[in-house]
């Protein structure tokens, strides 16, 4: 028996900085998207189980698996491939556009950020309608 996965929101945050995670979901609900966050990968993963958003936003320091491993697991996995995985670091640009490429990341955006940072990532998703 095949598990449907739906997802409540548009964007899984994964970031253990709730000022930036507060920040970000503000951004996003302004822009029509729905969020939910979670401060380390051990947590995004059980969440994935039940829901598959449209776009993974990824801190590369966390605690337990790096967003570097976090990554490498979910782009290797069928099941949520598909998913848009953005890194969202403050570690130096070469680094994680090098990370990007080997883990199949779909793109990064460095912090600090400015908000105009996301319109071109904004624009691939559809907001959701629950």
């Amino acid at each position: 028996m095949i598990k449907l996965v739906h997802s409540n929101y548009d964007i899984l945050i994964i970031d253990d900085n709730i000022y930036i995670v507060d920040l970000l979901k503000k951004i996003f609900q302004m822009r029509g998207f729905s969020s939910k966050s979670v401060c380390d990968t051990s947590g995004a993963l059980k969440e994935l189980e039940y829901n598959k958003p449209q776009l993974i936003l990824l801190d590369v320091h966390l605690p337990h698996l790096s967003g570097y491993e976090f990554c490498d697991i979910i782009k290797s996995n069928k099941k949520y491939r598909d998913i848009l995985v953005y890194y969202f670091s403050g570690v130096p640009e070469a680094e994680v556009a090098i990370k990007t490429l080997e883990t199949k990341a779909d793109g990064f955006i460095k912090k600090p950020f400015d908000l105009s940072d996301f319109d071109d990532l904004l624009c691939q998703l559809k907001p959701n309608e629950n």
